[in-house]
């Protein structure tokens, strides 16, 4: 009987092992600047002729957002994880970002590295850059040309869209964007084991009433880090519960 009872409590330790809740670290490194892309006619040409502008943020809401989406999509998922949200505060930890992929080895930066080790979690969830085509979703279907980079807004003065409404049918459009790369890294063993592709856009005309405007001024300043923030939220809380399912494919 003695051995019976402890045969059936190391079961029901084993059970509880199987069943642990993961720990979670969750760093996003895409809110420090946008790429204010504006459209430069090509001919001849495959190289990317588009003028590219960095645009510093004072703020970290976006890498916020990009925090709270993910805490939001892991506790409907997996109730019981434990999660850390943590904010990288030195540009060093924004830079680069090639640099931290190596195939499937992953190389943090020193204060990424050092946040994750205090907390002692199994998992990160890291949001980083990604560098794509430009393939801006329309009415009509994706437009744009030359390469993206994380966050920002695409901008073409020349090409027409259209607008029912107005009586001036406008010129150009901006389009905000948000490319980012979502990856599921095993810290014991500095691997990726997973990693989803976010490149998600949206196409808006410039025309207001009967008058045409420069296209940058279709939205307002809050409006555009408003904008980007919904995106960005809405896409991470879409992908990040594939991105953690137990027995999803290496790669979406």
């Amino acid at each position: 009987m003695k051995r019976l009872l402890l045969a059936a409590a190391a079961g029901l330790l084993l059970g509880a092992a199987a069943h642990a809740a993961t720990s979670y670290a969750v760093i996003s490194l895409v809110g420090d600047k946008l790429d204010i892309v504006t459209f430069q006619p090509q001919i001849g040409s495959q190289l990317d002729n588009n003028s590219h502008m960095p645009l510093a943020l004072p703020q970290d809401d976006l890498d916020t957002a990009a925090l709270r989406a993910i805490n939001r999509a892991l506790k409907a998922t997996q109730p019981d994880a434990q999660i850390a949200l943590l904010a990288a505060s030195t540009a060093d930890s924004f830079a680069d970002q090639d640099r931290i992929f190596s195939g499937s080895h992953v190389t943090l930066p020193a204060e990424i590295a050092a946040a994750v080790q205090r907390e002692g979690a199994a998992r990160l969830v890291l949001v980083t850059k990604h560098h794509g085509d430009a393939r801006l979703q329309g009415t009509g279907g994706s437009v744009g040309s030359g390469k993206l980079d994380g966050l920002g807004y695409y901008v073409d003065t020349d090409s027409h869209t259209r607008d029912v409404d107005a009586a001036v049918q406008p010129v150009g459009f901006i389009a905000p964007f948000v490319y980012v790369d979502v990856s599921l890294i095993d810290l014991a063993t500095s691997s990726v084991v997973r990693r989803t592709v976010v490149m998600s856009s949206k196409v808006i005309g410039t025309s207001n009433k009967d008058k045409a405007m420069h296209p940058w001024d279709a939205l307002t300043g809050k409006e555009k880090v408003d904008m980007l923030m919904g995106m960005l939220s809405t896409e991470l809380q879409r992908v990040v519960p594939q991105l953690v399912a137990e027995g999803a494919p290496p790669s979406q």
